[in-house]
């Protein structure tokens, strides 16, 4: 998982380009009218002459109206424009969720990657797949099946980091607003819908990588070692 990945958002200077993926410097150009006949240009005509500089292009650090004809984002890694129209991408129609977590179990990277497919096009019906990988999940990072507020109520119990509680719960909570409509609106907060996917990936992270990677390294340890400290905790479970 890149920890680094920002999706591509409207007027941002910098953010992991739909065409090639990468963390790039984008230049921005909005469409402005035609100094000879206060029209605005054509898409088509935007298109054929976007890769050289023009009078129909203004160009700023920021400030950009979502309320505009049309605006182009170029990346500097491949040179590829994205076309955004009124403040959102249009062109090219790319999965612009986080990947998941390497280490997420192969039936929840299912669900995460089927979330990742329809993000773009029904944040609401990500969200609500996503609350499904969570569901999925709980049993395999300590808890017994059941009902969602249950499973993380036992991982509590169990010692779990406030840090993890945290985004269990914004993934429960979120996720049950998708699946039944209260008090937080989706449809009007993609960011938040767009944090499930983040969130899923810091649960991985905590509770599956690295602790594998701890494992992996005490792992290394001399078997001496290892045999000294299962004899002193076996001393300290007995009170001696």
């Amino acid at each position: 998982m890149d920890k680094h990945y920002i999706p591509p958002v409207y007027g941002e200077r910098k953010f992991n380009c739909p065409s090639c993926q990468a963390f790039a410097h984008q230049e921005w150009s909005e469409i402005i009218e035609d100094p000879d006949d206060n029209e605005l240009v054509t898409l088509s005509y935007v298109l054929r002459n976007a890769s050289r500089p023009s009078k129909m292009f203004e160009s700023s650090s920021n400030g950009f109206r979502s309320d505009n004809h049309v605006a182009l984002s170029l990346c500097f890694q491949c040179d590829q424009y994205s076309l955004w129209k009124y403040g959102k991408l249009v062109y090219p129609l790319a999965i612009t969720a986080p990947l998941p977590n390497p280490d997420m179990p192969d039936d929840i990277k299912k669900l995460y990657e089927e979330a990742r497919q329809v993000w773009n096009i029904s944040p609401m019906a990500s969200t609500a797949i996503l609350r499904l990988a969570l569901e999925m999940l709980l049993p395999q990072i300590g808890s017994t099946k059941g009902n969602i507020n249950n499973m993380i109520g036992e991982l509590v119990k169990k010692g779990l980091p406030k840090q993890v509680e945290k985004a269990l719960d914004s993934l429960r909570v979120i996720g049950n607003e998708a699946v039944h409509p209260g008090t937080i609106n989706l449809k009007d907060n993609e960011k938040m819908a767009l944090a499930m996917f983040k969130m899923l990936n810091f649960v991985v992270d905590q509770m599956i990588t690295q602790i594998k990677e701890i494992n992996e390294i005490y792992d290394l340890l001399p078997e001496d070692k290892l045999k000294g400290i299962e004899e002193r905790n076996n001393k300290i479970l007995k009170g001696e």
